[in-house]
Formats: structure tokens, sequence, C-alpha cells
């Protein structure tokens, strides 16, 4: 006869800390996987692309639909390169050149070698330049200083299609900030140690449905840094007063009523060339009054040389290179170096 057998396996009897631990474990293991999946969806939200905007065909679209040439740089990008006048911008963008001329009124912009190189009031350039989708009238009314900036597009390539004929090399479009959110303002201050000021501010938002407004103001000056030993003032430097508002009225969802009034003074030192060394040669003819004859020295600082009498420095003029003079240089006629 068969007998069956049962086996009988004993567990051993879970103490009170064992199951404490138990259901800690079981209690805290959904909590990490939510932890770990929201993580992982803010590790992927981080690493999407930021989409970049832009208005260069007159109307809001994302930078990678627009079939064109176009370098963008935002708010943050202007920011971190301390960007004060469009001559800033050149640097952080390849295409964009500016023909520098003896005063900013002379200066002209050029898109991949493309530019006009006369200026003048009846004269147009090749690459315009747009303010809040205004075209600014004459290229030399560009370099001033950009206050309140959102962003800056450079539009490469003939844009004559949207912005007529003053754009067959390209163009620049400047847009400010919106009017957005409540009311809030903002202020910042630069200060640098080779004499840099630049302060700004700005109060901005929704008055109510209807009306916005935005006022911002700006005041930078750099006085250069090159020493003008005519006069002991600092050159190739820049500054100026911006002063613009914006106000937007809806009175209905189908009209929109924009009216934007803006002060800018500008002021710009730039195109000034430091003279590194010259000769000074004595070409005197009595050496009792006037020093080493024939002899030519090195000028130092200031024009300084020991070509005179007793190891004394000769008077050194300048000839201004926009005014002839006539020989024998004087210092009532010409720049006076020391």
């Amino acid at each position: 006869m068969k007998k069956n057998h049962l086996n009988i396996f004993s567990c051993p009897k879970a103490t009170p800390v064992a199951s404490a631990i138990a259901l800690l474990v079981l209690g805290c293991t959904p909590h990490a996987f939510a932890q770990q999946a929201t993580a992982t969806t803010a590790g992927q939200e981080a690493g999407k692309l930021e989409a970049v905007v832009v208005t260069a065909n007159k109307r809001i679209e994302k930078l990678e639909s627009v079939p064109m040439s176009i370098s963008v740089l935002n708010e943050a990008t202007l920011q971190r390169n301390n960007v004060r006048e469009i001559e800033d911008i050149v640097a952080l963008t390849p295409a964009l050149s500016i023909n520098t001329g003896t005063t900013a009124a002379n200066n002209a912009i050029a898109m991949r070698g493309v530019g006009t190189q006369t200026t003048s009031i009846g004269v147009e350039g090749d690459v315009v330049v747009i303010i809040d989708d205004i075209p600014v009238a004459n290229q030399f009314q560009a370099f001033k200083d950009l206050a309140d900036i959102a962003r800056v597009e450079v539009l490469k390539g003939p844009q004559s299609t949207l912005f007529g004929k003053s754009a067959i090399a390209g163009g620049v479009n400047i847009v400010t900030k919106r009017i957005s959110g409540p009311m809030e303002g903002k202020s910042t201050l630069l200060v640098t140690s080779d004499g840099e000021r630049r302060l700004s501010g700005s109060f901005s938002g929704e008055v109510s449905d209807q009306l916005g407004m935005r006022v911002a103001a700006s005041h930078t000056d750099f006085p250069g840094n090159l020493n003008n030993l005519t006069t002991g003032e600092k050159v190739n430097g820049s500054g100026g007063k911006t002063l613009l508002a914006k106000f937007a009225w809806h009175p209905t969802s189908q009209l929109d009523i924009d009216f934007s009034p803006y002060y800018n003074e500008s002021r710009n030192t730039r195109s000034a060339n430091a003279l590194n060394k010259f000769l000074i040669a004595n070409s005197g003819s009595n050496a009792a009054t006037q020093g080493l004859i024939g002899q030519a020295q090195q000028a130092g600082l200031g024009g300084s040389n020991t070509l005179g009498v007793n190891g004394s420095s000769l008077p050194v003029y300048t000839i201004p290179s926009n005014s002839p003079a006539t020989f024998p240089a004087s210092g009532t006629s010409l720049n006076a170096i020391p």
C-alpha cells in the first residue's frame, strides 16, 4: 500500500521590526518610481531646444521655418556681450561689417562685403536697418544707443521684396521689448574698470484689458581708450541718452492702436587712431639757439625729445589730415602734441 506523504514547511515568525520594514519598503516604492519619472520628465524638458521666433517676413514665425539666412541675437546674448551700439553687433555676426569713416555720420554698413561707401542725404545704403517694423531713413541714424532691445535679427542676402531697394545686400531688424504681463519695473547698472558706465530702467505692463504701456530710459557713457594729447581728453569712445515709450490701445477685438514716441541723443568719438611712434628731425640752422641741428630722434610720450638746446625738448606739431596748412608749423594753426 502506497503512502502519501505531506511535507509541511515552516516559516519563521515575522518580528514586529521586520514587519515594519516590509511595510515601509512597500509604501515607498511607488513614491520612488514617481520621483524617477518626474526626474526623467524634467531632464527631457531641459534637453529641449528653445524655439527662436523671428519677424523677418513681417509675421511671427519660428526661425527653422523661415527659408533665409538669419542670425538672431536674443536679449541674453546682447546683455552677456554688452551690446550698446550697432558696432558691437559686428563681433557677433561675421557677415556684417562696418566701413568706418572720420565720424559716425560717415560710417557705412556692409553685408557680406556689399555696401554703400558714399554717405549723403541723397544716397541710400545697401543694408536696411529696421526698428520695430519702421525702416531708418538714413543709415547713419542707426549708429546710436541701443536700449530696451529684445532681439536683433541679421538678414543676409537681398531683402528688397519686403524692405525695398535699400536692402539689396541685407538688413538688420531690431525689435524692442513688448508690453506684457502685470505692471512691473526693472533697472540695471554696469560699471567697468575702464570707465564705462551704463544705467537703464524700464516700467511696463497692462494697465487694463484694453490699455498697455512701456517706458524705458537708458544712459551710457564710455570716455574712450585713447588720450588726445592736444586736449587731454579721452577719445575713441561713445555714449548717449535714450528715452522711449510704447502705448498700446485695443478698443475692440479688431482694432489695435500703437503709439511709440522715441528720443535719442548720441555722442561718438570713434574712428580715432593711435599714433604709435614717429621721428623728429631738427632741421634748424643755428645750433646755439636750436640744439642738435640735422639729427633725428624717435619721439617719446607726448612728443618729448632731447633735440633742443642743452637736451631740452623741441615743440612738436602735427597737421590735421583734413585741414592742410602751410609750413612752418605753428601752435596756433596746428594741433600741438606736447
